[in-house]
């Protein structure tokens, strides 16, 4: 090793006790799952797919074991290389630790057990990654012959570092992705939303294609209407059970390739396979219930199953060009979430103008209250008040002047701000008259925040009252009103639907009128015989 230290100073610079490295190697041992043709080209696609054209494949030692090489062509920060390899790694699915797949450079105490065998030992081969056969031997070579060898492998497939910046991007990109799937999974739902299901094998009674219907306007192409709603069900509560471990991986695949516009969960179609899979992957992983040994020990095989589903593509569309699923929102939802937000921008810009015909700066909590929404509907329309926010605050500091700093004994000479002419005095008087309007400023501040607070609470109670009005209209049992009182039940409920406070009420309404578009649906139609078969 001491010989490549010499020749060829970039190879030093990887070293282990070093801080940057042109290169990246993801080691490979023998008895490892990924230690075969079909395994190691799915890792080169990835990593083709990702920014990363050029690589070198070696055989370590006569262990068998393989070193995957990334050159690059200037040197990238060690733990950098570490970690983006790492997760780049770990995100597309493939397992990294000691005697599977491990990465190097590994920086850092952590890197304590976990050693790189040096090239050009004895054992060392050059293979052809296409074919794995064996192009050279070290030790068919001389020293020299096997040290320029591998030299001009290091020079001749170095990676650009714009490659090394695309790589980078991409691994940012899935992360994000990452993060959004995860969060989608831990995003709480009320139990009130949950449809109950009915385990059968038959074909769908019209009936229970209603829920479907009422959540997507109308009933989308290739949907299995008992498999989306089961789907529903697993994402909310998990594994009921031992032995459903199959059943919902299956069903939360078909509930998220087609999303729930109802609960604001987008569509992962064709194009999101990888979405799916951690989607899938957590929600089991937090909500098996102890139903299922194999995810709880995380064994391969659960995964691995999780992987097949989300990736599953019908036998009529394998090799087509598949388009990503966009449903269609219900008119209905549209409007109103045009009205809503009409309304919301309405309110922010009435209260900006109120706020700066004062004259004085302003805080978003201020206009928060003043315009009686939420901070995060404040950011989605900065248009409104970020230029008058921003002109007020300016002109504030440009306002400030020193001269209320030059009271006797506040500050010593040292401290104060340079000047040409007389430092000029406040007199008392100013001062007792400022303290007097900062604190009728501060007592205006608490009554508004006083009457904004109870105004909160009486729109929290007008929309409780609400609430009880539609409930006390409800029979006790549904199965048991007729057929006339169910009519008249959905044309009220949709009336009050149309005509709800708020976004969160409008969809505790829809969940309630969909029961009961349910239960007239299996008094008019009736159900379907259990002898005929889905398609």
């Amino acid at each position: 090793m001491k010989a490549i230290a010499c020749v060829h100073p970039r190879f030093y610079i990887g070293t282990r006790a070093a801080k940057t490295s042109p290169y990246a190697v993801l080691d490979i041992d023998a008895h490892s799952k990924y230690h075969n043709l079909k395994q190691l080209r799915h890792i080169l696609d990835l990593l083709t797919r990702a920014g990363l054209t050029k690589t070198a494949l070696y055989r370590s030692s006569y262990s068998g074991g393989w070193h995957l090489y990334i050159f690059f062509d200037e040197p990238i920060n060690s733990r950098e290389l570490h970690e983006n390899f790492s997760r780049f790694l770990k995100l597309s699915g493939v397992d990294v630790g000691k005697g599977t797949l491990e990465v190097f450079p590994h920086p850092g105490r952590a890197s304590a057990g976990m050693g790189l065998r040096l090239p050009l030992q004895p054992g060392w081969a050059w293979l052809d990654q296409k074919t794995l056969e064996v192009l050279a031997e070290r030790n068919d070579q001389s020293a020299t012959e096997a040290l320029e060898m591998f030299i001009d492998e290091l020079n001749g497939l170095a990676n650009s570092f714009g490659s090394y910046r695309q790589f980078k991007q991409n691994v940012q990109d899935l992360i994000a992705r990452h993060e959004k799937a995860i969060n989608t999974a831990k995003r709480e739902q009320p139990p009130a939303q949950v449809i109950p299901l009915r385990a059968t094998t038959r074909q769908i009674d019209p009936s229970e294609a209603l829920p479907i219907k009422a959540v997507f306007g109308d009933l989308p192409p290739g949907i299995i209407p008992e498999n989306w709603l089961k789907g529903r069900q697993y994402y909310d509560e998990g594994l009921p059970g031992p032995g459903h471990r199959a059943d919902a991986i299956t069903s939360l695949s078909h509930y998220f390739f087609y999303g729930d516009p109802s609960r604001r969960i987008e569509p992962l179609g064709y194009g999101c396979e990888q979405e799916r899979q951690w989607l899938i992957t957590e929600i089991l992983t937090n909500k098996h219930n102890n139903n299922s040994d194999d995810i709880n020990k995380g064994r391969a095989d659960a995964l691995a199953q999780i992987e097949r589903a989300a990736n599953w593509v019908p036998p009529h569309k394998r090799g087509a060009d598949l388009q990503p699923y966009a449903p269609k929102v219900p008119i209905a939802w549209s409007r109103n979430s045009a009205n809503l937000k009409a309304d919301a921008r309405a309110r922010i810009k009435a209260a900006v103008d109120e706020l700066a015909s004062s004259g004085r700066p302003f805080s978003l909590r201020d206009l928060e209250e003043l315009a009686k929404t939420h901070h995060t509907t404040l950011k989605k329309h900065q248009d409104l008040w970020r230029d008058t926010y921003e002109s007020l605050q300016n002109d504030r500091l440009a306002s400030a002047s020193g001269e209320y700093n030059a009271v006797v004994g506040v500050v010593s000479p040292q401290n104060q701000p340079p000047s040409t002419s007389l430092s000029k005095i406040t007199p008392p008087g100013l001062l007792a008259a400022r303290r007097i309007v900062f604190e009728l400023s501060m007592r205006w501040e608490r009554q508004k925040r006083q009457k904004a607070k109870q105004a909160q609470q009486q729109r929290n109670d007008s929309e409780q009252s609400w609430r009880q009005s539609i409930e006390k209209s409800l029979p006790p049992d549904l199965s048991m009103a007729d057929v006339a009182a169910l009519k008249a039940l959905i044309a009220f409920l949709s009336w009050r639907m149309s005509h709800a406070p708020c976004e969160e009420d409008q969809l505790w309404v829809g969940e309630i009128l969909t029961k009961v578009r349910t239960e007239f649906g299996l008094r008019t139609t009736g159900p379907i015989p259990d002898n005929k078969h889905p398609p």
